[in-house]
């Protein structure tokens, strides 16, 4: 009698330890931790939990006061996607998905040149900007922004030509350089593309890091949209092109990566 009472109290005791065991594994899970044998060196070993004698590993307390001050020192905004034309600095880990997007250097905003009806925007240092404030049936001119292209590093993005949708200018040369997560492809897709035909004015979509590189396509002509392209590795650049006469549109395109 006596032995059968042992093992009824050593059961409930069994039991007991297992249900505490299982309320603690709960309780590192919700907040934020992990089972795990061995904690990180940055992570906070909280205690015992689980089987096997783990331990509840809880991730470091994220402060990114500094890279949102280095982000702000560059004149950069942090947001989840660089708007077109803005550059992905790179600066981060946020303790979100943000990215810090740094303006280009040319500011769309500048003061139109207004001209009458009859005259036109210089062909070399100026663009039209139909939305501009000028009076009556005058065009409104503003310079060229030779400042273009970029590094984009966010898991998604968006990069156009030169005031798109506007008409870009000529004598320009834009490199975008498209770098994502290590081990991931990028997808590239263009919404929209006219440019100068007959490979006067070109768009070149490279899969690597250089323009020596595999050469997937090479657009002109237009307008068209839908085509996509995917890079074998996590880099891909694209290179557009415009000489010294006629102006069109140019492109817009996303990307986004591929695991």
């Amino acid at each position: 009698m006596k032995f059968v009472f042992v093992l009824a109290i050593f059961i409930v005791c069994a039991a007991a330890v297992t249900i505490l065991k299982v309320k603690n594994t709960r309780q590192c899970k919700a907040g934020g931790g992990i089972c795990k044998q061995t904690c990180a060196v940055d992570e906070e070993d909280t205690g015992s939990c689980c089987r096997n004698s783990y331990r509840c590993c809880q991730p470091p307390t994220c402060n990114d006061t500094l890279q949102h001050a280095q982000c702000k020192a560059k004149n950069g905004e942090s947001k989840p996607v660089c708007d077109v034309n803005e550059q992905d600095t790179g600066i981060g880990p946020f303790c979100n998905p943000n990215r810090c997007c740094e303006p280009p250097t040319c500011i769309a905003s500048v003061d139109c040149n207004c001209k009458s009806s009859t005259s036109s925007c210089h062909w070399k240092n100026e663009y039209q900007d139909n939305a501009g404030n000028c009076s009556g049936s005058d065009k409104c001119c503003k310079p060229c922004c030779f400042t273009c292209g970029g590094t984009f590093k966010g898991p998604e993005g968006r990069l156009t030509s030169p005031h798109y949708p506007l008409n870009y200018c000529n004598e320009q040369r834009c490199t975008y350089t498209i770098i994502v997560e290590e081990g991931s492809k990028v997808m590239l897709n263009f919404t929209f593309v006219e440019l100068e035909p007959y490979f006067a004015d070109t768009v070149k979509v490279y899969d690597g890091e250089i323009s020596t590189d595999t050469l997937l396509a090479t657009l002109d002509d237009g307008p068209f949209e839908g085509l996509e392209f995917n890079s074998t590795s996590n880099k891909m650049i694209i290179v557009f092109k415009s000489d010294t006469i006629t102006v069109f549109p140019g492109f817009s395109a996303i990307y986004k990566t591929l695991q």
